[in-house]
């Protein structure tokens, strides 16, 4: 079955129409689980068409981050719908949060969340059913720990299970059914097209293109804001006379440095070139147990997200210049300077880009 076919005259199959049915009677959030490519997004749009249709105000939260149809990639959406369409993409997200990477693998936590407070904001402005379109990460442990977790925290009242075979039962036949959670499960859409790597990280920097046509650069005080997602600004910066202990000390140029609950952050221009007893010696002196060298290019061409008081996206923004010492920093972002004043906190993420959207790679949990 076609795409099109599914969609015009929003269309359902007889057994989806009548499990959507039975959700229009119970209401409460709706998860969707299946693998990459098995038309969970095609399945998300039918059944809230369904229930719009018959008066009901739907939620949509959108948990994939990298193929996203909310929002910009990095970013899980929730919309809220009162009537049909033909395709995820004519909605546009009434609220957004940065999770910073385009795979969930090292981000459960925030995807975890994230969820959880788009379904709630959801629920707060008024949606009677909220229905969740999960990740394709269901293989193996992984899979397993992010879905039996998301599924923990959710309480879902329905899940709709779409599998080829049997690749969701590891996580279906551990659900306690005495929670009052629903199965269905259902054959995935025939004619869902399988992506490629590289088309699917062809129509990541394409959306990426698409959030920064309009972008322009503007300076950002970090002083005055909330900082998540680094070491940066979470403790005392050192004085000029210890940066310069630190600099003959270890033999590199140091641009920042700060003591931290983890040991000292040292920011250098360059990598460096680490000999052991150096390193021993520093540490003795400034009685810590470990330092955190970065190299200041690793937060050049960064993305980021600025959020607002509730943790949800203002505007993402690139990195493109960094004032370390006096915490004021040069984005490339949409945001226009008159709306600073919504910004309360910067969140740092995982993946580079360069100002026309294209990937230029990636930082690592605990790297910056």
């Amino acid at each position: 079955m076609k795409h099109e076919d599914l969609t015009e005259e929003y269309f359902m199959p007889g057994d989806w129409l009548e499990i959507a049915n039975k959700i229009l009677k119970d209401r409460g959030a709706v998860l969707v689980l299946g693998a990459t490519d098995t038309g969970k997004s095609i399945c998300t749009l039918l059944f809230a068409n369904f229930w719009a249709k018959h008066g009901r105000k739907v939620g949509i939260v959108d948990v994939d981050m990298g193929q996203s149809d909310l929002g910009p990639p990095t970013t899980i959406g929730m919309a809220l719908i009162n009537k049909p369409a033909k395709s995820l993409k004519e909605f546009s997200a009434d609220t957004l949060y940065f999770i910073g990477s385009t795979s969930p693998l090292n981000y459960f936590l925030p995807t975890i969340c994230g969820t959880k407070k788009l379904i709630d904001e959801g629920k707060k402005k008024g949606a009677e059913i909220i229905i969740v379109d999960t990740t394709g990460l269901v293989k193996g442990n992984p899979g397993r720990t992010l879905k039996e977790n998301m599924i923990d925290i959710i309480s879902p009242s329905h899940i709709i299970a779409l599998q080829r075979e049997d690749e969701l039962e590891h996580i279906l036949k551990n659900i306690n059914l005495t929670d009052g959670i629903v199965i269905h499960r259902l054959s995935p859409c025939t004619e869902v097209k399988r992506k490629t790597y590289f088309q699917r990280r062809e129509a990541r920097e394409e959306k990426f293109r698409k959030y920064f046509k309009k972008a322009s650069s503007l300076k950002i005080n970090l002083a005055n804001l909330n900082i998540k997602g680094s070491y940066y600004c979470s403790g005392i910066a050192l004085g000029e006379e210890e940066l310069s202990f630190l600099e003959k000390t270890l033999i590199t140029e140091i641009i920042y440095a700060e003591k931290i609950s983890e040991g000292i952050l040292i920011i250098t221009k360059e990598e460096l070139f680490r000999r052991l007893s150096r390193l021993f010696h520093t540490k003795k002196i400034f009685n810590v147990e470990k330092l955190i060298i970065i190299e200041e290019d690793k937060f050049k061409n960064l993305l980021v997200s600025l959020d607002d008081r509730q943790g949800f996206v203002v505007s993402l923004s690139i990195i493109q210049e960094c004032g370390f010492k006096r915490k004021i920093f040069t984005v490339f972002t949409p945001l226009e300077e008159k709306d600073l004043s919504k910004v309360f906190s910067l969140k740092f993420g995982a993946i580079k880009l360069d100002l026309d959207g294209k990937e230029l790679g990636k930082v690592y949990p605990g790297e910056i």
